[in-house]
């Protein structure tokens, strides 16, 4: 027996330890990376501090918590651009205020006709499109960064930079992720181009 043959067999391949070796490294690696893009896309992404961000043609939002749209209203009075776009505002109680009622600035609540990520991606980058603003300040929370600028960057060519409100850190973090990772891998496959 020369290990090709057991009586009188041939052998089809890997002894069952070995085969579950091989599946137990493949899982361990898949899991490392997973953790590995955990960290970088939905904690600790690239973002910039709200006293530091260079001023752009507009501030757009990306509903959620109202913690977000405090960080926007705080980057409009220090000048962060001259148009806030809040999509949804209107039907959200989150910007129902401040797009019904008259500001220093240019606000934007376009119905965006489904309350998801891409479809407030896609009209944040029509209407950059069609008032010739370049560059954005996207705000965020952090584990949604890396998603809402992935979409983002498909509707919209100019440069984007990303703040996150302050007290951006709960305990749902874990349910949160799981979710943006489904939500980017759908993207991913389904929302190719704008």
């Amino acid at each position: 027996m020369g290990g090709h043959e057991a009586d009188g067999q041939p052998l089809t391949g890997a002894p069952p330890s070995r085969m579950w070796r091989i599946l137990a490294w493949a899982l361990a690696t898949v899991a490392a990376v997973a953790i590995v893009l955990s960290f970088i896309w939905f904690v600790n992404p690239d973002t910039s501090e709200i006293e530091a961000v260079e001023p752009a043609d507009a501030v757009v939002v990306f509903v959620g918590n109202p913690e977000r749209l405090e960080t926007a209203v705080e980057l409009m009075k220090r000048g962060g651009a001259p148009n806030l776009v809040i999509p949804n505002g209107d039907t959200l109680d989150i910007g129902t205020e401040l797009c019904r009622q008259e500001a220093s600035f240019e606000v934007f609540c376009p119905d965006t006709g489904e309350i998801t990520t891409w479809g407030e991606a896609r009209a944040i980058g029509r209407l950059a499109d069609e008032n010739g603003w370049s560059r954005l300040i996207a705000v965020t929370s952090v584990y949604h960064v890396h998603r809402a600028t992935s979409l983002l960057r498909k509707c919209h060519e100019g440069p984007v930079e990303v703040v996150t409100p302050p007290r951006d850190i709960d305990l749902d973090w874990v349910g949160k992720i799981g979710h943006e990772w489904a939500g980017y891998l759908a993207s991913f496959v389904l929302n190719t181009t704008c």
